[in-house]
């Protein structure tokens, strides 16, 4: 169960009107908060279906944690808790 201070250290970002297919922007945008929080801090995600495939699959591989995915009406929001790996 998370604190009233753990919740002060989580994070929200929005990403749909990021995504580009050629270079992934939302995926650098994603990786570059990550990089700014401590391990175990929850990063929220609002994207769309296409990008939380990519997002999953880059969390994955990069030893983050996704702990919810929430799709409504195409609007998914993702919880992404930071691992350790940086």
């Amino acid at each position: 169960m998370l604190s009233s201070g753990d919740l002060e250290k989580n994070r929200f970002l929005e990403v749909t009107g990021l995504f580009n297919p050629v270079d992934c922007q939302s995926l650098g945008v994603i990786r570059t908060n990550l990089k700014s929080m401590e391990a175990g801090e929850v990063l929220t995600v609002i994207c769309n279906r296409f990008q939380q495939r990519e997002i999953a699959s880059w969390t994955k591989k990069f030893r983050h944690h996704l702990l919810t995915v929430e799709d409504i009406d195409g609007q998914v929001t993702l919880k992404i808790r930071k691992g350790d790996s940086g």
